[in-house]
């Protein structure tokens, strides 16, 4: 109890920001930006759930998500994904709500609840479950009540856990979440782990570095064929992390295959006109299901992220046949 309430007397000095609210300076407390990368801080006006989306003026939106652009020099809620507790990270539907799941040994699960600035945040009007198992028909449709566990609120005020044998490496389940109690629909969360997540990092958070994979930048190759083989090989490496469940990991590979479809637009080679039309077409959807594809693994959706992956492997098809 002592802990919870040192925990809301600092969420109440820190002054977070509210769901559906502008970030601005004047929401962030004092010495908020003492200490913080630079890679972190931001001048002029960007998107809260896509940072590299900026403008210099007010009244813009994001060309991808289609929020307002927010203003100030402000620490960038979604800089890094970090988890705190060697975990998994994801965010909420709603970009406000964070949640961490970690399996710290076998048959033990962790879910931890963090605001847009990774504030840990009280379970006090959160519940859920986790779902071991599902039944459905032909079309989807649950056929009979899914193996499932209620998510149980830990001591500390902050997270929920549950012991339960089936919990164990390489086993796919997912958590549905309420974050509010009236909230109409369940926030999805799927996992899968591979090794047991590490106790030795506590309740502290690593100081962001910028992901070196992520900073590096795309060399695109130089002929056509060459590029589409590049997109082949992210689409590869698509598959298998989607189908392993590790949904923070694949908005790198979605993005470059983005970036490569974009670079044949810019340079489709020897095409006809007809085949120039069908390869512009192919690589429109590839950007709007690389976008999505970024979102729905920030949301840890498998379903909408798998979705997402089957509209970009007919496109992509679709381009390696311009080209075979």
């Amino acid at each position: 109890m002592l802990v919870l309430l040192l925990l809301i007397a600092l969420m109440g000095t820190s002054e977070a920001q509210e769901a559906g609210e502008s970030m601005s300076l004047e929401m962030l407390p004092d010495g908020y930006l003492v200490g913080v990368p630079t890679d972190s801080l931001v001048i002029g006006f960007l998107c809260p759930m896509h940072p590299k989306v900026t403008a210099e003026k007010e009244g813009e939106i994001c060309y991808i998500c289609g929020m307002a652009l927010v203003d100030g020099t402000i620490k960038m809620p979604h800089a890094s994904h970090d988890p705190h507790y060697g975990g998994i990270f994801f965010m909420a539907r709603d970009t406000w709500h964070h949640v961490e799941g970690a399996m710290p040994a076998p048959g033990v699960f962790r879910f931890h609840l963090f605001d847009n600035y990774s504030i840990p945040m009280t379970t006090m009007h959160a519940s859920g479950r986790v779902i071991f198992q599902e039944f459905r028909d032909e079309n989807g449709n649950q056929a009979r009540p899914p193996i499932e566990a209620p998510l149980l609120e830990a001591p500390d005020g902050v997270s929920f856990m549950v012991s339960d044998r089936r919990f164990q490496l390489e086993r796919d389940f997912h958590v549905l979440m309420r974050f509010e109690a009236d909230q109409t629909d369940e926030d999805r969360f799927d996992f899968a782990f591979y090794e047991y997540t590490s106790p030795t990092q506590g309740d502290t958070q690593a100081e962001f570095e910028p992901d070196k994979d992520f900073t590096a930048s795309l060399v695109i190759p130089e002929t056509q064929i060459d590029i589409v083989e590049a997109m082949l090989t992210r689409m590869n490496d698509l598959d298998t992390l989607i189908s392993r469940s590790k949904l923070n990991e694949i908005f790198l590979p979605a993005l470059e295959v983005k970036d490569l479809a974009l670079a044949l637009s810019d340079n489709p080679g020897t095409l006809d006109d007809s085949q120039i039309t069908t390869l512009r077409i192919s690589v429109k959807s590839i950007v709007k299901a690389a976008w999505l594809l970024d979102t729905s693994g920030d949301f840890g959706d498998k379903p909408e992220s798998e979705s997402h992956f089957r509209v970009l492997t007919r496109n992509v098809a679709a381009i390696e046949a311009l080209y075979r």
